[in-house]
């Protein structure tokens, strides 16, 4: 084997290596920077079936837990339906308001379309939740309500992280030559 033979070898060697470890480093720094999602501690394995906590929380029976899986069964393939409905009219309005001729009628209609999808997503939660009152007991849908407040609460976004808090003590000097 010749010099440029050797050269041109090691050369595609090194090139391939280098290719290897960025790969390696990148798909590194993607799982320590994204961390995995994870249920929060003490969460249920089935964190979409909320039946298993109602029926803890506002001890319903049997007959009860079946009928709530069954309506919300019902309510999720109506509501994927519509989501799907809904995103595929906005990816059609988005073609169409970025193409070269817009025609603001299109436009309008696919609006008007997506808005009554998702006055129907509204509705159908309302009907849900009138058909979940008409399931549980008057004390079991109070103590819903109140389930209701609590998670609502907990989601807030001033819930996610602690506001911060001012800083205590006597103020801070400033630095005249630095400008801060």
């Amino acid at each position: 084997m010749d010099i440029f033979t050797q050269k041109k070898l090691l050369v595609r060697f090194v090139i391939v290596l280098a290719l290897l470890n960025t790969i390696s480093i990148g798909l590194f720094m993607v799982k320590v920077v994204v961390p995995p999602l994870r249920p929060a501690e003490g969460a249920p394995a089935k964190i979409r079936d909320v039946s298993d906590i109602l029926e803890k929380e506002l001890t319903l029976s049997r007959e009860q837990v079946d009928l709530i899986r069954n309506l919300r069964a019902e309510f999720a393939e109506k509501e994927k339906n519509l989501v799907e409905a809904i995103k595929s009219e906005r990816d059609s309005m988005n073609q169409e308001m970025f193409n070269q001729s817009t025609r603001e009628e299109v436009v309008r209609s696919l609006a008007q379309r997506i808005a009554d999808n998702e006055y129907k997503m509204e509705m159908l939660r309302f009907y849900q939740a009138s058909k979940l009152k008409s399931i549980c007991s008057p004390e079991q849908v109070e103590k819903f309500e109140q389930l209701v407040r609590e998670m609502r609460d907990f989601f807030k976004p001033d819930n996610i992280r602690p506001a911060r808090q001012p800083r205590k003590g006597p103020p801070r000097k400033q630095d005249n030559k630095s400008g801060f």
